[in-house]
Parts: structure tokens; C-alpha cells; sequence
């Protein structure tokens, strides 16, 4: 909703409107957003006008307060921002940006400050508890500048009655984009993505992991482009890191390309988020619940198919049907005299009988030349020493 909201305030200014007129309605949401909203309403050169229909609670408030001119229904109310978690830094930070606003609009600052420190002695309420202001005790207070039932009324009240009225609102796109960046969507969607990646590792051929894997992120990169959170480099980070991957697993090496890969992933998931925060939370999360997935997938599948190609686990048992047959024609080499023709270091070639032969050492150089004899044979592996007669 900050990039959507920063981004009509922009336009307005780009198209030199006459006014902007924000109708909002809200429990609130996140400090930083509110902070991005308020940021950009302040440096407008075209007047802003905030309409509460009925709430405007928590962060909601600080987005009210950082208009030029409040206008309230009758029965409407805001304030009630205390910051979750609640701790005195947090509050000294959270009153000190109401505080700040307030002044910046000429407005009472002890009564915007109290909205979110329940310990300030704010007179007309009770102390202990945070402001939340009615709209009938907003006007008492001169804290707005008007109570009027609808737009209506607010256009009449700025004389902007006779100005063309272009009514925009979020998009499916934008309402997609709030949904998929919520911290416990865009949580579940990591996970999905993460174990369907994992499944598809451990399950011969691909199929429906790899493809649910592919949407799982493709969505969660999504919604953060189309909620402004991210750029295109948070993207190609995270694909070379798969790319990287794919190498350190087909070429060896000293785990440099692994190491790298893996980096740039992590870091490409947590920029796409929309704080570094969040991403970190995020990331933890989905790697916290991969972590109990595989034990059970290797208890079920015995191991990653990919590295059943790489390492050989088959072997040749006499129980398979693996015999180790001897070679009549090199068992009868068995404590016969020869040289050899090559060195052995410890392997080479040997004549015996007037035939050459691949022989190994036992153990020692053996140069070109030197008289040797036969100490063991096993199949085709002949092992021969310096004959010492």
C-alpha cells in the first residue's frame, strides 16, 4: 500500500493536480510503510486532504496526521498506535514520529504523542491509556479541521467543487501484491517453494515439485515486484545462485561456486522482502521447516537421486552372482623368474617366458632391467619382487 499510495502522490504532482484527497480506513499496519506514506505526503507540493470515514487506528493515525487538512465523519476516530513489539525504545521512537508530524502540521504534538505513549499526561484523557480521539473531540480540540458525512463535503468544504474528480483505488494487481507480501503468506509461500525444491531432489525425473517449487517462488518474487519492494537484481541474484549451484555440483572444485550459490540466494530472498528484517524472519522460517522435511524424505527415498548418479552404490557381491574366477594362464605364473622390461613404480611391464606382462611391485622401484620373480597372483593382478638369486 506505500509504494501504491507513494506512487499517486507522485503523479499528482507530476500532473500539477489542485488537490489529493485520501480516503482512508485502516487498524493500521507497519511503522516503516506508514513512515514511507508520511515521508512522501509531507514533501507534496500538492495539498492533502485526509478523510476518516469511520477509523483510523495505529500507523493509520501517523498517515492522518501527516496531511494539511483532517476532515472526520461524524462517529469516526483515530490514535491507539502503540508499537508491537512494545518496549521503550520502540515507544520513545514511535511518539517521537508522531511528535515530529504533529509539529510539521501545527498540531497539538502531546496529543499526537500520546496516541502511542500510554504514559504521557495528556489532558482530557486518561492516563495509562493511549489517545483515541472521536471526531467530536478532535474538533472540541482544534486537532482537526473539520466533521463531515462524506467526499462530498470535503470537496465543498476545500472549494474544490468545480475541479474534475479522479477517483483512483488499488488494482487487483496491487490487492494481489498486499496479500502475497504479507510476512505469514509470503512465509508459506517460501516453504512450499523450499520443500517442493527438496521433494523434487529426492524424486527420480521431474515433475510436480519442480513446477509447484518454480510457482512457489515465482509468486514470491511476484507479489515483491508488484508491491515495489524489490528490483530486477534481487531476481538474477537468486537465479545465478541456482545457476552456481548447478556448476559446484558438475564441476569440482574447492566449493567456491557452492558457497557463492548459495549466498546469492539468501540474499536475493531476503532483499526481495519488504524490509531486511522481514526477509531474514522469512527465510528463517522456511529453512527452520525444510530442515525437519529432510530426515523424513531420507528415510523414504534413502537419499537425493542426483547423488545416486554421481556415487556408485552397487556392489559386485558373490551373493549377487560376482565370482572372481581364476585365469588358468596367469595362475601358473606363481613363483616363475623373469625381468622386467619397464621400471616399476610400482607398476609396469615384465617378460616372462618370452611374454610381456602387466605386473605390479610389492611395494618397491623396481628399474628396467632387473631379475624378478612372481610372489602372488589374483586373477589378472600380478605381483612380483626383485629375485635375489
Amino acid at each position: 500500500m506505500s509504494a501504491y499510495l507513494v506512487e499517486q502522490i507522485e503523479l499528482a504532482n507530476l500532473s500539477e493536480a489542485k488537490g489529493i484527497i485520501i480516503d482512508i480506513s485502516t487498524l493500521g499496519g507497519r511503522v516503516d510503510s506508514a513512515l514511507e506514506m508520511r515521508d512522501a505526503m509531507i514533501a507534496s507540493e500538492v495539498p492533502i486532504v485526509v478523510f476518516v470515514g469511520d477509523r483510523a487506528t495505529s500507523a493509520g493515525a501517523l498517515i492522518t496526521i501527516s496531511a494539511d487538512t483532517i476532515i472526520m465523519a461524524p462517529g469516526s476516530h483515530m490514535g491507539a498506535a502503540e508499537p508491537i513489539p512494545y518496549s521503550e525504545k520502540a515507544v520513545a521512537y514511535v511518539s517521537g514520529e508522531f511528535r515530529s508530524t504533529a509539529e510539521a502540521r501545527g498540531r497539538d504534538s502531546l496529543i499526537a504523542s500520546g496516541m502511542a505513549d500510554k504514559d504521557l499526561d495528556v489532558p482530557g484523557f486518561p492516563r495509562g491509556k493511549l489517545v483515541n480521539i472521536t471526531a467530536e473531540e478532535a474538533s472540541q480540540l482544534n486537532f482537526i479541521d473539520g466533521v463531515l458525512p462524506d467526499i462530498a463535503g470535503v470537496l465543498e468544504f476545500m472549494s474544490w467543487q468545480e475541479a474534475q474528480l479522479l477517483e483512483v483505488e488499488p488494482g487487483s494487481l496491487y490487492q494481489i501484491a498486499q496479500f502475497l507480501t504479507r510476512s505469514e503468506v509470503a512465509s508459506i509461500l517460501l516453504i512450499i517453494a523450499f520443500f517442493a525444491m527438496v521433494i523434487e531432489v529426492f524424486v527420480p525425473g521431474f515433475g510436480l515439485p519442480g513446477i509447484i517449487s518454480i510457482i512457489g517462488f515465482a509468486l514470491y518474487f511476484g507479489g515483491a515486484f508488484l508491491a515495489g519492494n524489490t528490483e530486477w537484481w534481487s531476481v538474477i541474484l537468486f537465479a545465478l545462485g541456482l545457476i552456481f549451484l548447478v556448476i559446484e555440483i558438475f564441476i569440482p572444485g574447492f566449493g567456491v561456486f557452492g558457497v557463492s550459490g548459495i549466498a546469492m540466494i539468501l540474499v536475493g530472498i531476503v532483499f526481495a522482502a519488504p524490509t531486511i528484517g522481514q526477509g531474514i524472519l522469512i527465510l528463517g522460517i522456511a529453512i527452520a521447516a525444510t530442515a525437519i522435511l529432510i530426515p523424513i524424505l531420507y528415510k523414504l527415498f534413502g537419499g537425493p537421486r542426483l547423488f545416486k548418479r554421481l556415487v556408485l552404490h552397487e556392489s559386485e557381491t558373490v551373493d549377487k552372482g560376482y565370482v572372481n574366477l581364476p585365469d588358468s594362464s596367469t595362475s601358473e605364473l606363481l613363483g616363475k623368474a623373469g625381468e622386467t622390461i619397464t621400471p616399476l613404480r610400482p607398476t609396469g611391464i615384465i617378460s616372462i617366458d618370452a611374454k610381456r606382462l602387466d605386473a605390479i611391485s610389492e611395494g618397491s622401484y623396481l628399474p628396467a632391467g632387473t631379475k624378478i620373480q612372481v610372489v602372488d597372483v589374483q586373477g589378472t593382478r600380478i605381483v612380483v619382487t626383485a629375485n635375489s638369486e
